[in-house]
């Protein structure tokens, strides 16, 4: 039902994650995030946000894999989802359960991981990461490209709904921007992106607090 990606951009020190689906309210449903222990994407066909509150919590403590097998292990409906952790460190793991709809897959590289499911064919997961380049750019805008790739090669296999970005710096407040319903969330999302990059709301961002 979704795809997603998780990165973590060794140049600026950015943690985030961004998301896209054929169904309503993707951010609210997916990523989740901290600054000081990393982000989530927890999805499938029937998604869990247990999964991904319950992983961050863990990531504090355990590496990615094991902060993930102590949350899923005892799950009976673990095979009809699928969740990715990325630590602060840019080290990650993906779990998909394999009663998703297909086409299903994920991967799992440093400081990167895509994943996704009911997917239109199984190069779409593929597509991403061989397009995926960190730059000495703003990560939300790296993250906003690679959902548009994952448009281009073929997407959610019902088209796409919605999508949402989140996005960590430190010193900074988080960027969390979703799009819950919209005939193409894609451009709304880089919209409303570029529109917080306009002087006089970057001067705003500025004084609030930080953690």
């Amino acid at each position: 039902m979704t795809f997603s990606i998780l990165a973590r951009n060794p140049k600026t020190g950015e943690i985030g994650g961004a998301a896209a689906t054929g169904n309503l309210c993707v951010g609210g449903w997916v990523l989740r995030g901290d600054i000081k222990k990393g982000v989530t994407a927890s999805q499938g066909f029937y998604p869990s946000t247990i999964w991904g509150e319950n992983i961050l919590n863990n990531l504090g403590k355990y590496s990615p894999t094991t902060a993930t097998n102590k949350v899923i292990k005892n799950d009976k409906q673990k095979h009809y989802r699928q969740v990715a952790c990325l630590n602060i460190s840019g080290k990650g793991f993906s779990f998909t359960g394999n009663k998703n709809t297909k086409y299903f897959s994920h991967i799992v590289l440093p400081n990167l991981v895509v994943s996704g499911n009911m997917l239109s064919n199984d190069k779409v997961i593929n597509k991403i990461v061989d397009n995926f380049k960190f730059k000495n750019e703003p990560l939300a805008k790296t993250l906003v490209e690679a959902l548009k790739i994952g448009k281009k090669f073929g997407s959610d296999k019902r088209g796409l709904m919605s999508a949402a970005l989140l996005v960590f710096k430190k010193n900074n407040p988080p960027l969390n921007i979703r799009v819950d319903h919209d005939t193409n969330p894609l451009v709304k999302l880089e919209k409303i992106l570029k529109m917080t990059n306009k002087t006089k709301y970057k001067e705003w961002l500025k004084k609030l607090p930080t953690k």
